[in-house]
């Protein structure tokens, strides 16, 4: 039995009412789920808090899994609806503020084997991220992150596979710019 045939045997026993089979999604696709949550909402309290979110309604919303697509990607949209509504959820309160993104730890030593650099390069990284424009952040981590097909992120976002691959090159292209600015600005690179 392939993956796809066990998380739909499980969806079934989850509108059922059998909490194991949610154990078992969650086995199947919690990492995965976490990672996204993360990338798009910047913290991992945030993450681990929306990762559960997720999975109850996975199993809430279990019965309404039409079977129109696999399972994974039915729960990559549920994942990407949730997060992209607690970041609307956070602009409403106030604007997000790069301080909510972890951070560096400053004084962290250099140990020679470059994991100083690496840390600068995943602030600049995370720095860029929460830049970029939402729709922007979300179709880039779907792909770039996540490596999703296009037909996948085209499925999640119910967006057709040519404005997925339009709007991917606009948010790669955003990403470059920001990223370029970001290295200049902290004098990682020499304009």
């Amino acid at each position: 039995m392939t993956d796809d045939q066990q998380a739909a045997d499980a969806l079934k026993r989850c509108h059922s009412g059998d909490v194991e089979a949610l154990g078992m999604l969650f086995g199947l696709f919690g990492d995965r789920v976490y990672r996204l949550c993360f990338h798009v909402l910047g913290s991992q309290a945030d993450a681990e808090d929306a990762t559960q979110e997720v999975f109850l309604r996975v199993f809430a919303k279990a019965g309404t899994f039409a079977g129109r697509s696999q399972v994974s990607t039915w729960i990559h949209r549920l994942t990407v609806n949730f997060c992209l509504n607690q970041l609307k959820s956070r602009k409403r309160k106030s604007t997000t503020s790069l301080e909510a993104i972890p951070q560096a730890d400053p004084t962290t030593s250099v140990d020679g084997s470059g994991q100083m650099e690496q840390t600068e390069t995943v602030a600049i990284v995370r720095e860029v991220l929460a830049r970029m424009p939402e729709e922007a952040r979300t179709i880039f981590l779907l792909r770039e992150v996540d490596d999703l097909s296009y037909r996948e992120i085209s499925e999640i976002l119910d967006l057709p596979q040519g404005t997925v691959m339009s709007r991917l090159s606009r948010a790669r292209d955003k990403f470059r710019q920001l990223a370029a600015g970001s290295a200049t600005d902290l004098g990682v690179m020499k304009e």
